[in-house]
């Protein structure tokens, strides 16, 4: 006989409880979990863990709590690619009895406290057909199911950090997955602040000094238009770094080399976009904010933008990542960088990804994603001289990888 009763969700708190407590093969599958006095006593209870999964689909897991399970027998994370994983079983069994809650509440702070949640209670004998229902949904998520190492809690935690931010993507991207999954275990998302630092102001190949300089003057010509078609052609060809030497002298900019950050002048069909004015060029920079987050969608909309003013003046070479990422890391030194012949090997080997296989097609996910999640990237803005490097950290990850040979 199968007894029935409907909780909200400090009852369901409340059970849970009791039912943590007394049952010794525990089976627990939920969307989202947090580190409060229900998760110590869970954690007290691990030698009773049969599966205990928690999904990391839009960071509502505690980082606190991912930590906890390393090495915990039987305890597990989740995250869907397709959807998200947003079930909430929880099965208890002992003997010939069963007991489960089914229904809407996580195991969160708020669903098991202060929100409005409805689960159903389920007690009777564990043979039961309910009961065997939940578990062959229970074992669906197999697939799901991974391990949480050290690599894996301190990765989540890291983008967890900078989504708070509001930095970084929707879901975690976990260290085993092909897109992007190294890149936030490499080198460069892990660097911290002090280490940038102090080496990008080493500058071996350049002037640190004379760079952010540079970096200062673009950044106050954006300033001075609402869009890039309003600065004149040699101001724009500055910020391309497509303007010649006899330019520059002709017109009183030499105190600064625009090539800095790469020199894009042998590209002939970007540089003549650049010099006529193009508007699909002009709008595709004007698609990037100047001062709010740049989301991921801005990017996109940039490179579809940027590929039609190739397609529409017929150009034999059609622009990619080096002169796109030029335009980007100048309007927004503080979330790009250039990615070009003289620094891509050494930028893909601190990413963890072979240099041959960048695009601007991949570029967000290989580059950008990693970055945001970084201590150095998301460190508060610092107080006397280095917050200037702050402003325009990305772009200067060009001091750190630049090469000179290659």
């Amino acid at each position: 006989m199968m007894n029935i009763a409907l909780l909200d969700a400090k009852r369901t708190r409340s059970v849970l409880k009791r039912l943590i407590k007394d049952y010794d093969d525990i089976q627990i599958a939920v969307a989202w979990g947090y580190n409060g006095k229900l998760a110590d006593l869970l954690m007290e209870n691990s030698g009773k863990f049969r599966s205990v999964t928690f999904g990391l689909n839009g960071f509502a897991t505690s980082p606190d709590l991912v930590e906890r399970l390393i090495g915990t027998k039987n305890a597990f994370i989740a995250k869907a690619d397709n959807g998200i994983f947003h079930p909430k079983l929880y099965l208890f069994q002992a003997g010939g009895k069963a007991e489960a809650i089914v229904g809407s509440a996580n195991f969160t702070q708020g669903g098991l406290d202060r929100n409005h949640e409805a689960c159903v209670h389920i007690e009777g004998p564990a043979d039961g057909d309910m009961f065997k229902q939940i578990q062959r949904e229970l074992s669906g998520y197999d697939v799901l199911k991974q391990r949480v190492t050290q690599t894996l809690a301190d990765s989540y935690r890291r983008q967890y950090d900078a989504v708070r931010r509001q930095r970084g993507q929707r879901d975690p991207i976990l260290p085993n997955e092909k897109s992007g999954g190294k890149g936030l275990t490499s080198p460069l998302a892990m660097m911290s602040w002090k280490d940038f630092a102090a080496m990008a102001k080493i500058d071996p190949h350049h002037n640190f000094k004379r760079r952010m300089k540079l970096l200062r003057e673009i950044q106050r010509l954006f300033a001075s238009v609402e869009r890039f078609s309003d600065l004149t052609a040699t101001e724009r060809k500055g910020i391309a770094g497509t303007l010649g030497k006899s330019e520059r002298i002709a017109a009183g900019l030499d105190i600064h080399d625009w090539g800095w950050f790469g020199s894009m002048g042998g590209n002939g069909d970007f540089a003549g976009l650049i010099s006529r004015q193009d508007r699909q060029l002009s709008d595709a920079v004007d698609c990037i904010p100047r001062k709010d987050p740049v989301t991921r969608e801005n990017f996109e909309e940039y490179c579809r933008r940027f590929r039609k003013a190739f397609m529409d003046a017929d150009a034999h070479h059609v622009g990619e990542f080096p002169t796109a990422t030029r335009l980007l890391a100048m309007k927004r030194p503080d979330t790009f960088v250039c990615a070009n012949g003289k620094n891509k090997g050494n930028l893909a080997k601190a990413l963890n990804f072979a240099p041959t296989t960048l695009s601007l097609a991949n570029y967000w996910d290989r580059i950008i994603v990693p970055i945001q999640s970084s201590p150095w990237y998301n460190v508060p803005h610092p107080s006397g001289g280095d917050g200037e490097l702050w402003d325009y950290r990305v772009a200067m990850l060009d001091t750190l990888y630049y090469d000179e040979a290659a």
